[in-house]
């Protein structure tokens, strides 16, 4: 009995040393295991740049940070060479719009009157182009701004139509062409305004804002020019309206130039 109880005793100590070895070993393990697991953790938040927007968060301070304000001054260095880069819908769209304030200049010189009718038909026809190959890279998935196009390609089909026939003649249907191609561009604007995410507006792009509002105002007031052509004692006003809304269909088109270049860059 004794030495069943001596050797209980011994094996009960060695039992209880080799708890205590076991648990410092357990416990070095799980150090060594929390480390590693912080230490992936940290790097793979690293990775994917998560909570980085956030700028109350401890990963928005420091290298992150620093890492963070130059992608977004390598975003907002535009050079003219990236904007010579951009496809060629972008380039069109732009020197369309310089047509148009070129041709509604026009409009206000009898002896210029024919050219500048060409000029808007030329200038319709290279928008046209430009709006067809945004509405095919938008797609129909993106339901308001696809619309958007199709209203601008139908506006600038209808104001070729006109531009062409007020060559040969000024009537109540040279008019209504100009009316109603207007109209398609008031719509079309609209719509992209209303693609707007109004619940995170906080969240949307400036220049984009400035491209939509731009091509919204230009919009109108070539609806209300075309409107007062129909009167003659307002058609000089009319003709500066058209030179107003196509300097704001430029601006538009200048800051398209930006952010498809910030976006790629």
């Amino acid at each position: 009995m004794y030495e069943l109880k001596s050797i209980t005793s011994h094996t009960e100590e060695y039992d209880g040393n080799s708890t205590t070895e076991s648990r410092t070993i357990d416990i070095e393990e799980g150090d060594i295991a929390k480390k590693a697991f912080n230490c992936g953790k940290k790097n793979k938040l690293k990775s994917c740049g998560f909570f980085t927007d956030n700028e109350s968060s401890f990963l928005a301070k420091g290298k992150m940070a620093s890492h963070k304000d130059n992608q977004k001054n390598a975003k907002n260095n535009v050079k003219f060479t990236d904007i010579l880069k951009c496809p060629w819908e972008f380039h069109t769209n732009f020197v369309s719009m310089i047509l148009f304030i070129i041709g509604s200049t026009f409009f206000l010189y009898p002896k210029l009157y024919v050219a500048g009718c060409i000029i808007f038909a030329i200038a319709c026809g290279m928008c046209t182009y430009s709006n067809v190959v945004g509405a095919v890279n938008v797609g129909y998935e993106r339901k308001s701004e696809y619309l958007g196009y199709v209203c601008y390609v139908i506006g600038c089909i209808v104001f070729i139509i006109g531009s062409v026939y007020c060559c040969f003649k000024e009537d109540f249907f040279a008019i209504m062409t100009f009316v109603v191609g207007s109209i398609f561009f008031l719509v079309g604007a609209a719509l992209f305004i209303i693609a707007i995410d109004f619940n995170n507006i906080k969240s949307v792009d400036y220049k984009v804002f400035i491209v939509y509002m731009s091509n919204l105002i230009g919009g109108l007031l070539f609806t209300i020019a075309s409107v007062l052509f129909f009167y003659p004692s307002w058609y000089n006003q009319a003709c500066y309206m058209y030179v107003a809304g196509s300097s704001l269909f430029t601006l538009a088109t200048w800051f398209d130039y930006i952010i498809y270049a910030a976006s790629v860059a």
